[in-house]
């Protein structure tokens, strides 16, 4: 009986994680992503994209980085488009810090978090050939964090068959 039930548990444990996990991926089985080997960035998408200049930048940035260590070429005439969107939303912390037994303030730290979508369109066909996102928190100036993010949804890319 002990053993059915840490096995239950295991299967659950299991599922909740999966089931929690901040990556998520789906793309055209049918399609041979060896056949592609150039991209851009979508213009009216980068236009849109709901982040500061500066980490608008190193998004592009990191993206290309990633694409072309994959053995993608950035091309003006590309076979695949990149398209980026976010939606974001206001993460409020507070902390509380006590000075004496009368009298005590709180600490608040706004930030911005929420979820990174990157689609990769076959140009020819006009289709979404693979989607992925992914949770970011946009909080000071943690880059390392966000370019974290963006290599780990990027490593799925293109899939394996």
């Amino acid at each position: 009986m002990k053993l059915i039930n840490k096995l239950l548990l295991t299967l659950f444990l299991t599922g909740f994680l999966s089931a929690c996990s901040s990556t998520k991926i789906d793309y055209d089985k049918t399609i041979d992503f060896s056949r592609y080997h150039t991209f851009a960035f979508y213009k009216k998408g980068l236009d849109h994209l709901r982040l500061p200049a500066k980490k608008k930048r190193f998004v592009v940035k990191t993206i290309s980085e990633a694409l072309l260590d994959k053995g993608f070429t950035k091309y003006s005439h590309p076979d695949l488009i990149v398209n980026i969107f976010t939606d974001l939303h206001d993460r409020i912390d507070v902390y509380p810090r006590y000075y004496s037994p009368f009298y005590s303030r709180a600490f608040v730290e706004k930030s911005k978090e929420g979820t990174l979508f990157i689609d990769i369109v076959d140009l020819k066909q006009k289709k979404v050939i693979w989607s992925g996102s992914r949770y970011i928190n946009l909080s000071g100036n943690d880059y390392k964090q966000l370019k974290k993010a963006i290599y780990k949804l990027l490593e799925h890319f293109p899939p394996k068959k």
